[in-house]
């Protein structure tokens, strides 16, 4: 063997330092055959939920056949809603791959018609070899009235787009880093899904996450006006605000109006005392600790606390009743 042949040899090959020892060489020769695109180069799925445009493309010496798989990753960490490119703990990681497509040289990616975002390798099975390469898929926040105007089309949501004000104001992603808004609890995107826990589309194509949250909705919805009205055959009366508070008490958790006996008509649950100053976060007057204070004394007492998630011992709760007057309030 030459000096030349020893010196192409070396470029980005793999050896050992055991003396006499037969060495497998593996000359990583992906950087030559691909045409495009560029190794970790970035695509954004557009205003309108469309996946990009991508050719994996890769250059041949012969008309062979080509293997083409793909697979694709993103690890979700924690946003909230505040503009900032750092994350906080990783709470899921999302995974998905496609089935063998036989092909020629190219080969346009399509996720199984899906929208999905994160690091997305492709594969190229030519003869003997296998030649990868990554990209990474960020996203493209909708304007407010491209949201708005989508909801619309929807027939019984009413009142749904002020849960979307109220979940992620209209956000899909973090304008800081592209990625899904992600919450502590798991929530996703415009309308932060929890549970039924979302599916890998949902936190990526904003309309598939309003679709299968409209979808959640109506049935919020439905379980109120049964609520209401006292039953399935019930026939106790209600106002359309009342169903409203109702659907969005439900939204969150836990049931917004209590029955008064005496008086024959629905009344707000009078157990519940909001803090004006979050978004859900009130305390059962019921308890020993929180009977007799005032808003402001107990906002003071627990605000330190507000932090962490409450357990059972907490002096106050997460409440959909205050999440409720929040949105109409607003």
């Amino acid at each position: 063997m030459g000096a030349e042949d020893s010196k192409k040899i070396a470029v980005g090959a793999k050896t050992n330092q055991t003396k006499g020892s037969l060495v497998k060489v593996v000359v990583k020769e992906d950087g030559e055959k691909w045409k495009n695109p560029a190794e970790n180069e970035i695509f954004y799925i557009d205003e309108e939920a469309k996946f990009p445009s991508i050719k994996f493309e890769i250059d041949l010496d012969s008309n062979e056949e080509c293997v083409w798989t793909w697979d694709i990753e993103w690890a979700a960490a924690t946003s909230g809603l505040r503009e900032s490119a750092k994350r906080g703990r990783t709470i899921k990681k999302w995974s998905e791959k496609g089935k063998t497509i036989p092909g020629t040289s190219s080969w346009t990616a399509d996720l199984n018609s899906n929208c999905l975002g994160g690091t997305l390798t492709v594969s190229v099975k030519l003869g003997s070899k296998t030649f990868r390469r990554s990209v990474r898929i960020l996203g493209t926040n909708p304007s407010e009235d491209k949201v708005r105007a989508y909801i619309a089309t929807f027939d019984d949501a009413p009142g749904f787009e002020r849960i979307v004000a109220k979940e992620s104001k209209y956000k899909q992603f973090i304008n800081a880093d592209r990625e899904p808004v992600v919450a502590f609890d798991g929530g996703y995107g415009l309308t932060q899904l929890t549970n039924p826990t979302p599916k890998y589309n949902e936190a990526w194509d904003w309309k598939a996450n309003i679709r299968t949250g409209i979808e959640l909705y109506r049935t919020k919805r439905k379980e109120a006006k049964n609520y209401l009205a006292g039953g399935k055959n019930g026939k106790r009366s209600y106002t359309e605000e009342q169903l409203q508070l109702e659907t969005w008490c439900r939204w969150n958790s836990g049931r917004y109006h209590e029955w008064d006996e005496k008086n024959k008509k629905w009344i707000r649950n009078p157990t519940i005392l909001g803090d004006s100053e979050t978004a859900n976060i009130g305390w059962d007057l019921r308890k020993e600790e929180n009977k007799g204070k005032t808003e402001k004394e107990l906002h003071n007492r627990d605000k330190d606390k507000y932090s962490k998630p409450p357990t059972k011992e907490s002096s106050w709760r997460y409440s959909g009743i205050v999440y409720a007057d929040h949105i109409k309030k607003e």
